[in-house]
């Protein structure tokens, strides 16, 4: 795999993480510690090359509306504003373990929500939950890799109960992924991961998020220097959520949405690609547009 195909597979897609954005969502709050659709095009790769890599996530998601468990909107007074910048620092070692190389990462991300809701309006700008990520990666050939990978959310962000937009979700997450990115230079690209979201208790409210299947995907054509696609995600919330505050039918969350995707390829060390996604199907979430613009680059 060169650079320039090594570079557009920066990361597995594990510890895409921005804040998730809603303010009826199966997690407690609105908040989560994965943002479905981040992994885009770079979901499933890890570049082949031992050194540091960095990726730069600039996101702003936009929602006047949340939805029941039917997918119907529910008639409250409800508007989300959320603007993100998630700084990924990405590390891929020389030593091998059972034929693959050893990858970890550190994802910081920095937001600034707006929150209404009927009882109330809020708006905080603070540091999120940090994730860190250990994993695996296993280059088939030149144009094709299997990647794994174990994120572990911290409680690092803004939280405190008596505010209403909160930035933190006060829990850790460990979320196994499974991932695999297939690009010809001069042809089809494809990425997906699937990951586990495994959510602890909320020690400060008693209320534990149930467990979630998220499903990135991204398909697109290169030519030269360009790639044009689609990228999305789909989500299935497996367990209900407990807790004293949780609705008695378990408030499970379900979602899909897709949108385009473009990258343009400077050099083989620099890319920069943007992407808009709509909610196609929301239940007990927000429904909404998210856009993205990513830089990447090799140190």
């Amino acid at each position: 795999m060169n650079l320039h195909n090594s570079l557009k597979c920066l990361l597995l897609g594990t510890a895409l993480m921005t804040v998730g954005i809603g303010g009826a969502q199966a997690a407690e709050g609105g908040n989560t510690q994965y943002s479905p659709g981040s992994a885009q095009f770079f979901a499933g790769g890890i570049p082949p090359f031992p050194g540091l890599y960095f990726l730069s996530q600039t996101s702003y998601f936009t929602s006047d509306r949340t939805n029941d468990s039917n997918g119907d909107r529910i008639p409250i007074d409800f508007k989300v504003k959320a603007f993100a910048e998630t700084m990924r620092f990405l590390y891929v070692s020389d030593l091998e373990v059972g034929g693959a190389q050893v990858w970890g990462q550190l994802v910081v991300p920095l937001v600034h929500l707006d929150l209404s809701l009927p009882f109330g309006e809020d708006t905080s700008f603070a540091l999120a939950d940090i994730t860190s990520t250990i994993g695996l990666a296993w280059h088939l050939d030149q144009k094709s890799a299997i990647t794994f990978g174990l994120d572990v959310g911290m409680p690092t962000g803004q939280y405190d109960t008596s505010d209403i937009a909160n930035v933190g979700v006060n829990h850790w997450s460990f979320q196994p992924t499974l991932g695999y990115h297939y690009s010809d230079p001069q042809g089809l690209e494809i990425g997906t991961t699937a990951r586990l979201i495994f959510n602890t208790k909320n020690t400060d409210t008693d209320y534990r998020t149930g467990t979630e299947l998220v499903i990135d995907y991204a398909v697109g054509w290169n030519m030269g220097p360009w790639r044009l696609g689609a990228v999305g995600y789909y989500l299935q919330q497996l367990t209900d959520d407990t807790g004293p505050t949780a609705p008695s039918d378990g408030h499970r969350g379900k979602g899909f949405a897709i949108g385009p995707s473009v990258t343009y390829s400077f050099n083989p060390g620099t890319q920069i690609s943007a992407s808009w996604q709509h909610d196609l199907v929301a239940e007990n979430r927000a429904q909404g547009d998210i856009f993205w613009l990513n830089f990447a680059a090799k140190f």
